[in-house]
């Protein structure tokens, strides 16, 4: 009873919160409008209440995430191989005013983690630091340096360390990791970056002509985290988040495609 009790309790909870609120007026209205005698009208607005169920209620969002992650599942980053060099992917942190280091770990911050592990490994001699740019307090900063800084007081040496500056996107960073490669007689480079942008970040290095091994980490399903028994419940942000990191890789494949920038191979 106290587990019925609970659950009860959350989903008032998330009723109070933007989504269920949303969601929670929107039944209200589209049972004044049928009442109304407003039914085209109604129709349209239970549309909406279904398509906010099925995208913040339900396990529909997760189980296309997990389609992207589960090819790189279980890769141990003990058993990865040496390889000239690895490179870290920008998205993981940002650039912050109070936090330790000056940087602020995103959703992606597991990034940080695996690079710093596999350097502990001895997995690569070298790592390369991707990343945006970012202007704060009228000063330019690159999140690869911020990171630099994070790392080497986790323990990666910073002789170790090359920022690849600022990068537009993942394309950037793989044509400066392609420039350093020839001047350095670089083959195989290490990969890492969250899960579901390994589809699109692997083809976009082996297009350069590199020798690329995955290294994935930041799992944001079930592939990562075991399943989870679904219940009905008040739709909420996780759907939206993930079905939002979701189209953004699918439709971010296809523009890669179109522009000639990934290896010719369907996406999974």
């Amino acid at each position: 009873m106290s587990t019925f009790i609970e659950y009860l309790l959350q989903q008032g909870m998330a009723l109070l919160a933007p989504v269920g609120m949303v969601w929670g007026a929107l039944i209200l209205l589209t049972v004044l409008l049928w009442w109304r005698q407003q039914r085209g009208l109604a129709a349209l607005v239970a549309a909406l209440v279904v398509f906010i169920t099925i995208i913040g209620g339900t396990a529909l969002p997760g189980s296309l995430l997990a389609s992207l992650e589960r090819p790189y599942a279980g890769v141990a980053p003990d058993s990865l191989p040496t390889a000239d060099a690895a490179v870290l992917l920008g998205g993981g942190a940002d650039i912050a005013r109070y936090e330790v280091g000056g940087v602020h770990l995103t959703p992606a911050g597991d990034r940080l983690a695996m690079a710093a592990e596999v350097m502990r490994l001895g997995k690569a001699p070298v790592l390369l630091l991707g990343g945006g740019v970012r202007t704060l307090d009228g000063r330019t900063r690159f999140e690869a340096d911020a990171v630099a800084q994070l790392l080497a007081r986790w323990g990666v040496p910073e002789k170790a360390m090359i920022s690849l500056g600022g990068c537009t996107d993942t394309h950037d960073e793989a044509i400066d990791t392609l420039t350093l490669a020839q001047q350095r007689g670089w083959r195989h480079v290490l990969v890492i970056t969250s899960a579901n942008h390994l589809p699109r970040a692997v083809p976009t290095f082996r297009h350069m002509g590199l020798e690329v091994t995955a290294v994935p980490c930041n799992f944001l399903t079930s592939v990562g985290a075991g399943e989870v028994p679904w219940v009905p419940r008040v739709p909420g942000t996780d759907g939206f988040v993930k079905m939002g990191i979701w189209l953004h890789e699918k439709i971010g494949w296809l523009m890669y495609w179109r522009r000639g920038w990934l290896m010719p191979v369907p996406p999974k």
